[in-house]
């Protein structure tokens, strides 16, 4: 998850030692996760990747997941290419190949080491790397979720439930600078 259930009650105003809302609280921070990697069209974990990419036909290649620490394998046109015909733009999840990438449908494949250390309130977890906009997103988006389950409209005679598809709420794309 992008945020941690006591770093998510401490906002809410919940007391650590509080547990009755505990299992709410967690799905709502499991779901305000699921929107938002959905919604960014990435995984912030930090962990191995494999992707099939289009050549872009230029000499940049976007990965989906970053940032990029290592590339572990590059495969163009079912050749391995060398560490050394690339450079890796890490911040931003880039290849650059001076002599360009080929252009077409499913060229290249990646294994590639890539993301965050996710937040934990486990005792000795590895520190967080995940920044604190993202993490405060989920926390919102969780808060949000608990206020209102994105039911639209409803109607008793017949019953009719209508649910909200508007995507995520102003505040919550603004943390994430959709």
């Amino acid at each position: 998850m992008l945020a941690t259930l006591n770093k998510a009650k401490a906002f809410m105003g919940v007391s650590e030692e509080d547990d009755s809302q505990d299992l709410t609280i967690l799905s709502a921070l499991a779901a305000a996760s699921a929107a938002i990697e959905r919604e960014c069209n990435r995984s912030f974990e930090h962990k191995l990747y494999r992707q099939t990419l289009d050549g872009s036909g230029t000499q940049f290649l976007r990965l989906r997941n970053y940032p990029v620490e290592s590339v572990s394998l590059l495969k163009v046109d079912g050749k391995e290419e060398d560490a050394d015909s690339f450079t890796i733009e890490p911040e931003n999840g880039m290849l650059f190949r001076r002599s360009g990438w080929p252009q077409g449908a499913r060229l290249v494949e990646v294994e590639y080491l890539a993301g965050y250390t996710l937040p934990s309130d486990e005792t000795g977890a590895e520190p967080a790397t995940l920044p604190e906009n993202i993490q405060l997103a989920c926390i919102m988006l969780a808060q949000i979720l608990l206020r209102s389950p994105g039911v639209k409209s409803e109607r008793v005679g017949d019953i009719s439930v209508t649910y909200d598809e508007a995507g995520l709420p102003a505040v919550v794309k603004s943390l994430l600078r959709l």
